[in-house]
């Protein structure tokens, strides 16, 4: 299973808070903690991490009414890049790591499953770099998706390969 931890779950709802009010003021981490129900101590930590990336993707303003902003447009900021800056590099598998890896799994010349964990990485990579926090923010506002489900009962696997088919459930 693939999971984000709260770190990211945290620092891009922290960064789809900023998206939101993106022209207005800045936003103090009481403000965003209170409107998101996140912890402050927590969110200390994660702006910090948003702020001294390379470049950067919030801005800090000290003062009476500082706080945080983002650092680019909404348009300008991937959810590829926000993720990365929280949780790292994209990695399934050890053997599947964006970039260099630093540590390499014992069967890497004689593993017979790496193409499938790059082919998440990159799937994963693809659609995290193909939405910009502009994006999501307008989805999050105003167009709310409904999360599709398939339920079990629904997939029937045929005899061979070619055979695998998802039915409508007719009751």
């Amino acid at each position: 299973m693939l999971r984000v931890s709260t770190k990211g779950e945290y620092g891009v709802r922290i960064m789809v808070d900023l998206a939101r009010h993106y022209g207005g003021r800045p936003r103090s981490l009481t403000d965003i903690s209170q409107a998101e129900t996140l912890p402050l101590a927590y969110l200390e930590q994660l702006v910090k991490l948003l702020r001294e990336c390379d470049p950067p993707l919030v801005a800090s303003t000290r003062g009476a009414h500082g706080g945080y902003k983002l650092s680019r447009k909404p348009e300008e900021i991937t959810m590829g890049e926000i993720v990365r800056v929280l949780e790292g590099p994209i990695a399934p598998m050890i053997c599947a790591t964006e970039g260099e890896m630093t540590q390499v799994c014992n069967f890497l010349d004689s593993c017979k499953t790496k193409y499938l964990w790059a082919k998440v990485r990159d799937a994963v990579a693809q659609t995290l770099d193909a939405m910009t926090l502009a994006e999501l923010t307008a989805v999050s506002v105003g167009q709310s998706i409904a999360p599709q489900f398939i339920a079990l009962s629904d997939i029937q696997i045929g005899t061979n390969a070619r055979d695998y088919c998802l039915m409508e459930n007719h009751e």
